[in-house]
């Protein structure tokens, strides 16, 4: 059983989560990620609590914890460093390890952890067009890092 929230009233409402709504969450993890990211509330679908629920589990952001130690790993340089599948752009990353070491606190904290942030981190880390492996992105890896770390806080609004 799911809690959400109805439409019309924003009053909670038990909703039971169908196997249809299981597979439809796995198989766009993705773009749930993205409106999680973008601020949409995982009390809005039964599709979107069902992905917050696997975000915020301990593993998932012990994953991304380590997934992101090896990032900046990747960026000190050092040849004992892990070869990652894509290349990162070492210097942005070194510019925002500090940034970037305070998402993996966030991540290893105990308690709750806004699924907002916790997706934030999942395209960060898989979007190999964004600021994190792409030297022609737009996006300031520091900027976008921090409002990830900010995101991740259990005082913000996700």
């Amino acid at each position: 059983m799911l809690l959400l929230l109805d439409d019309g009233s924003g009053c909670p409402v038990a909703t039971k989560a169908r196997v249809w709504d299981r597979l439809w969450a796995r198989l766009f993890a993705r773009r749930l990620d993205a409106d999680l990211a973008a601020g949409a509330s995982p009390d809005a679908s039964v599709r979107l609590a069902l992905r917050a629920r696997v975000l915020v589990r301990t593993s998932v952001r012990r994953d991304l914890a380590r997934s992101t130690q090896r990032v900046l790993a990747a960026a000190s340089g050092s040849s004992a460093g892990p070869r990652l599948p894509v290349p990162v752009c070492r210097d942005r990353v070194r510019d925002a390890a500090g940034d970037l070491a305070e998402v993996i606190t966030c991540l290893l904290r105990p308690g709750p952890v806004p699924a907002r942030g916790v997706a934030k981190v999942t395209i960060l880390l898989g979007d190999a067009s964004g600021p994190l492996y792409h030297r022609s992105s737009t996006q300031d890896l520091r900027v976008t890092v921090r409002e990830t770390a900010e995101a991740l806080s259990p005082l913000s609004n996700g």
